[in-house]
């Protein structure tokens, strides 16, 4: 399968590769925090990732938030990560460098929830409640809260050509 296949390249090569010579320093980063990142995922251990909590991991030298959905039907779990790879120059020090990366985890012949099971269940709950009950408002209760007939909308278009500002 895939998930094989890429477990097995991130096994073999903890190394750069040959086509590594020429990516940049960001890249190669990128490209090993993905790895690291993916092989969590395929060991089932996902906890350590602190999935769809806010909460901010460390992975090498590297900060970044985690978190997946599924979507109802799907036959995958969509992983996604953002962050900051801290990268190292002689002439500006330290900068950082903003990352976004996505897996898709294929769920057949797994179990739905995985180790976030009851988290997910609740959250889908959770949803399914607040989608109820801001079904219920009108425009003015979601924009002030209802609490004041005082409320009010504006638009403004701006464009850069537009004599109308």
């Amino acid at each position: 399968t895939l998930e094989e296949l890429l477990f097995d390249a991130a096994n073999l090569s903890g190394d750069e590769d040959d086509d590594n010579e020429n990516k940049t320093q960001l890249a190669k980063e990128e490209s090993k925090l993905e790895k690291d990142i993916i092989r969590v995922i395929l060991s089932g251990k996902t906890d350590s990732l602190k999935p769809n909590s806010g909460q901010a991991v460390t992975i090498g030298e590297h900060h970044i938030c985690v978190g997946f959905h599924e979507e109802t039907g799907s036959d995958y779990r969509v992983w996604e990560w953002h962050g900051h790879i801290m990268l190292f120059d002689e002439e500006n020090g330290y900068t950082p460098e903003y990352i976004y990366g996505n897996y898709f985890e294929r769920l057949i012949g797994k179990a739905r929830t995985g180790s976030s099971g009851a988290r997910v269940e609740e959250e889908a709950k959770e949803e399914e409640e607040d989608k109820e009950q801001v079904g219920n408002l009108g425009l003015r209760e979601l924009i002030d809260g209802g609490d004041s007939g005082q409320g009010r909308i504006l638009h403004r278009n701006i464009n850069a050509g537009s004599s109308r500002v």
